[in-house]
């Protein structure tokens, strides 16, 4: 399980853009486009989630994997050059939660992007055994990393936990996983690493996808089934 806290307690897929777009119904004034957006405002975005989960019953929820954000995050660092399309899955639990994985790895990468803007806040890369061997994991958004690059990581160890804000890129408290190709990951790691985003282009998302798959069925396989 990826939240052993959260083990049998009920779960969600969401669509953050579409919750955005509800939450922003209710209270026109703060969807009015000549306004700031208040839910760039993570402790905003934290609430608008929580009654979410409380309309819905649940203790957390999951989801956004090639999702258009261009309404959650209007007027965000994205709207210059339009990437809106979200590349990860989120999974939406409290600051603190503890992470585990469900399968053994190498720890290729462990940093900190310090930019409260947006930024990955402390993150760490994996490469999964047994799994897509081409593939490569970013868990980002985190606090109190138990590994250092070099460490073979055995199934069910605690990686980290879930970081809070403004440490953590200054989002709402969630858990970013993003599948990320070898190909790629050596592509960026030499001339590109700072440039490595969560988001990209709408019109891309054809040839992001290979470059990005899907990390559901690789990190929480038992939640596939419900989207």
């Amino acid at each position: 399980m990826l939240f052993p806290a959260f083990d049998n307690q009920p779960v969600m897929g969401i669509n953050l853009d579409r919750e955005a777009a509800a939450w922003q119904a209710r209270q026109p004034d703060a969807g009015a486009p000549e306004k700031p957006n208040p839910l760039l405002d993570p402790g905003i975005c934290g609430q608008m989630v929580a009654q979410a989960h409380q309309r819905a019953g649940v203790a957390w929820s999951y989801g956004g994997y090639l999702e258009n954000r261009s309404r959650l995050w209007r007027g965000s660092y994205l709207e210059k050059s339009g990437n809106f399309m979200h590349l990860g899955v989120d999974f939406n639990v409290p600051q603190g939660t503890a992470i585990v994985a469900n399968f053994s790895a190498g720890l290729v990468v462990v940093d900190n992007d310090h930019d409260p803007d947006g930024g990955w806040g402390e993150r760490i890369i994996l490469r999964p055994d047994g799994l897509e061997q081409d593939v490569l994991l970013i868990y980002a958004h985190l606090q109190e990393i138990r590994f250092k690059p070099g460490d073979r990581i055995p199934a069910g160890a605690v990686l980290a936990e879930v970081g809070g804000p403004p440490h953590n890129g200054n989002w709402h408290p969630h858990l970013h996983v993003q599948a990320i190709r070898r190909a790629q990951f050596e592509a960026v790691l030499v001339n590109q690493f700072q440039e490595l985003d969560g988001y990209g282009h709408p019109s891309e998302q054809a040839s992001l996808s290979q470059s990005f798959p899907d990390p559901l069925p690789l990190v929480a396989p038992q939640l596939v089934s419900r989207r």
